[in-house]
C-alpha cells in the first residue's frame, strides 16, 4: 500500500513541475517554516499515529509531520528520488504549506517547490486543497491544480477506512481525530 501512495506522490510532483511550465511569474504566498527533520522525529510521529488509532486522536507538530513525510518518502522511493526534504507548515484555520526541497538540478534555477492550501474534511475524509504552487519564480494556481489535488486526496481517501474524522490546525500543530472527537 505504501508503494501505491509513494507512486501517487511521485506523480503529483511530476504534475506540479509540468504545471509550472505554463504559468505566471512570482512567488506563492505559502507560510515559511524550518522544522527540524530527523529519523528519530519520524519514528516519534509514527508512534504517535499508531497510538492515535487507539486513543482516537493524533497531534503532530511541524517537525514531526515534516520528518514523517520526508523519511517515509525517502524509504519508499530509493536514492534516485529527487526530494531531499519536505517542510510542512501549518497555521490556524486549516492553512498548510509544503516546501519541497529538491535535489540539485531537478528544477532549473532553484531547488524548492512551495505549495500552499488548506487541509480539512471533504466527504468524510481528510483532504488537501492546494490553491497555489511555485518554483523558480513561477506560480500556478486555480484549476491547473485540480489534478494534483485529486491525486493527493485519492491517496488520503483510504487512510481512515470511512470512519468520521475531524481536522484542526493551530500555529505549528495538526490534530486529526477519529469519530469527529
Amino acid at each position: 500500500m505504501h508503494n501505491r501512495k509513494m507512486w501517487a506522490l511521485s506523480l503529483v510532483l511530476v504534475l506540479v513541475m509540468a504545471s509550472l511550465s505554463a504559468c505566471a511569474t512570482g512567488e506563492a504566498t505559502a507560510n515559511i517554516c524550518e522544522p527540524e527533520i530527523s529519523t528519530e522525529l519520524a519514528l516519534e510521529a509514527q508512534n504517535a499515529g499508531m497510538a492515535g488509532l487507539a486513543t482516537g486522536s493524533v497531534e503532530w507538530n511541524e517537525s514531526h509531520l515534516s520528518s514523517f513525510l520526508t523519511v517515509l518518502l525517502q524509504q519508499n522511493t530509493g536514492s534516485n528520488f529527487p526530494v531531499e526534504a519536505i517542510n510542512a507548515c501549518v497555521e490556524e484555520g486549516g492553512n498548510i504549506a509544503l516546501h519541497v526541497q529538491l535535489a540539485d538540478d531537478v528544477l532549473l534555477g532553484g531547488d524548492t517547490l512551495s505549495l500552499a492550501g488548506t487541509i480539512g474534511i471533504t466527504d468524510g475524509s481528510v483532504a488537501v486543497d492546494l490553491t497555489e504552487v511555485s518554483g523558480n519564480g513561477i506560480v500556478a494556481s486555480s484549476t491547473i491544480l485540480a489534478p494534483i489535488n485529486a491525486q493527493i486526496n485519492a491517496a488520503l481517501a483510504g487512510a481512515v477506512a470511512g470512519l468520521p474524522v475531524s481536522v484542526e490546525t493551530t500555529e505549528d500543530t495538526l490534530t486529526i481525530s477519529l469519530g469527529g472527537m
